[in-house]
């Protein structure tokens, strides 16, 4: 006879977990105190806010490419900690779930914190089924651990996302008869094997295409970061001497300096990449759900079915010919697929050479006229700084390699449609929800994933107070990030929709680096552009976690680089 929550901390050791984001509470105390005998393996770091360690445990699997843990009280957990569960089902990141009923043994009495549904009490089990791929109720000792290895299952196999285990209060309490089906078997059994893989004649058909096309293009998603396929990806690009250009959360599936890189496609994608797929006649789409900010709104310019033959590669099939038809899909595993798709091209240009630099002059020649990443305000210091010219210089001051956690509202405008990623998967965003808030979590969960990379959060003010909880966790854990806040003392993107209208979008002056050093952290505050690069510079060296106070100038609206795409034949 054992104990659930030893059992438990057993099955999330074997499995790979290796870090708990939490706060304890309600029935999860036991688990907590299960997880002590194994805080060699497992480490619990401690958040102020459920909202916080949803989000640190989407970005840090992102980062990582495995789960995190995420505990806490069921009320709590299943309200707090929605924002960055439901981030985390849109945007397939794997993610394991644990907390309880808080029923105090009387599920049926008037609620005290209980959640079990029943008469006047909140039914978290049904919240967690509308914003997860797999929940279970666990009444008893042994179905609490058997939950815990399948929503581990759940959240690591096919398209992978938040998987939970609700438990009630007793069953953590109880011992477990391991003597007694239903058996307790190894964790192992439980997870992933081989990726899955594309049919042989789908990649063969594939092959043939983008070999004959006159202007094949791939469009990258983010799927091409969860499943780490970029080294693929680029050789694919290379043997076709084909365009990549990337949706908005596969931002840096390539680095933007490629010669085949042509940026970001959408609403505020670069015009090159709008112009260049638009041209294209055979479309590759790898791990892309095509959403209306990735499409134009479906403009024709950019894609066409009628004219374009499209391909597209993902884990479900559910979502390959989602947007539009496709020709063929090719299902499985982003970067398994790229890998067939390059031996089945390798395999065809073995025998037909394929010339591609004629392809990449053209692409060259596209980006010079479609003035790819540059713009007159990148330039020119001024103060306030315009937000374009502080995205120039922290594009310019910052290692190449640092990994970037943006917002939500203009600054991520500012960001992903400014700053030229020269090294793939550096940048992460949330763009399921593409809500306030999640910069200065996440920036966190990244450093925990990658303790040796650079990180940098970049928030607008309004996403810095909602998360500003972090930087308690960042100082106590020791984790040097830096957080640059572009500050206009408003919900900017409100306020520039609402024009000469403004309600409830302004907000008074905060000196937000202040604030920052109330928490133990460094602050720094600059209002002019030539101080950003030392104020930078600084930051990153000095190994402590700093929030850098950017006030900029209110005047540029993202407005004004909003798209209209044409094709790149198109004058």
């Amino acid at each position: 006879m054992t104990k659930a929550k030893e059992l438990i901390a057993r099955v999330l050791a074997e499995s790979g977990v290796q870090h708990v984001f939490g706060l304890p509470g309600g029935g999860t105390l036991e688990i907590f105190d299960g997880l002590y005998d194994q805080r060699e393996r497992v480490t619990s770091i401690l958040v102020r806010h459920e909202h916080g360690a949803s989000i640190m445990a989407d970005a840090y699997a992102r980062a990582a490419g495995r789960p995190a843990l995420i505990m806490g009280q069921g009320a709590f957990i299943g309200s707090n900690a929605a924002f960055g569960v439901m981030e985390a089902f849109v945007s397939g990141s794997p993610m394991v779930i644990i907390t309880d009923t808080s029923d105090g043994l009387m599920p049926q009495h008037p609620a005290n914190q209980s959640v079990t549904g029943d008469h006047g009490s909140p039914d978290i089990v049904a919240i967690f089924r509308a914003m997860t791929k797999y929940t279970t109720l666990a009444a008893t000792a042994k179905e609490a651990v058997i939950g815990t290895q399948l929503a581990i299952k759940h959240a690591t196999s096919g398209r992978r996302g938040p998987a939970a285990v609700v438990f009630r209060s007793q069953a953590v309490l109880d011992d477990v008869d391991e003597a007694r089906a239903p058996y307790i078997h190894p964790t192992a059994g439980y997870l992933p094997g081989s990726p899955a893989v594309a049919a042989d004649g789908d990649v063969v058909h594939a092959a043939e295409l983008l070999i004959n096309a006159a202007n094949p293009v791939i469009v990258a998603g983010n799927g091409v970061h969860l499943a780490d396929a970029h080294q693929d990806l680029r050789r694919l690009a290379e043997l076709l001497g084909a365009a990549v250009a990337t949706t908005y959360k596969g931002k840096s599936a390539i680095a933007e300096t490629h010669p085949l890189a042509v940026g970001m496609v959408g609403v505020f994608g670069q015009e090159a990449a709008n112009a260049v797929v638009g041209d294209g006649d055979v479309v590759l789409v790898v791990g892309a759900k095509l959403t209306p900010q990735d499409t134009v709104r479906e403009r024709p310019a950019v894609f066409d079915p009628a004219r374009q033959r499209i391909l597209q590669v993902d884990i479900d099939p559910h979502n390959a010919g989602w947007t539009f038809p496709v020709e063929r899909a090719l299902i499985g595993d982003a970067q398994a697929v790229l890998a067939q798709l390059v031996a089945a091209c390798e395999a065809i240009l073995r025998e037909d050479p394929l010339d591609t630099d004629a392809r990449t002059e053209r692409l060259a020649a596209i980006k010079r006229t479609r003035s790819y990443y540059e713009h007159p305000t990148l330039h020119g210091d001024t103060a306030p700084p315009l937000p374009p010219r502080v995205v120039r210089l922290v594009q310019e001051s910052v290692d190449p390699e640092t990994l970037i956690a943006l917002d939500a509202g203009n600054n991520r405008v500012w960001m992903c449609h400014f700053y030229q990623a020269q090294q793939a998967k550096t940048f992460f965003c949330p763009g399921g929800l593409a809500g306030m808030g999640w910069a200065l979590p996440a920036a966190l969960g990244l450093k925990v994933a990658q303790p040796r990379r650079p990180v940098l959060g970049v928030t607008g003010d309004g996403g810095f107070m909602i998360s500003v909880h972090a930087i308690a966790t960042a100082v106590q854990y020791e984790l040097p990030v830096v957080w640059l806040v572009m500050n206009d003392s408003s919900l900017g993107m409100v306020r520039q929709h609402q024009k000469d209208r403004l309600i409830a979008s302004e907000f008074g002056d905060v000196d937000h680096a202040r604030i920052a050093r109330g928490f133990g952290a460094d602050g720094l505050r600059v209002d002019d552009a030539r101080d950003l690069p030392e104020a930078l510079r600084s930051a990153f060296a000095s190994g402590h976690p700093t929030v850098i106070d950017a006030v900029i100038d209110r005047a540029a609206a993202v407005d004004d680089f909003r798209v209209t795409p044409r094709r790149a034949s198109e004058t």
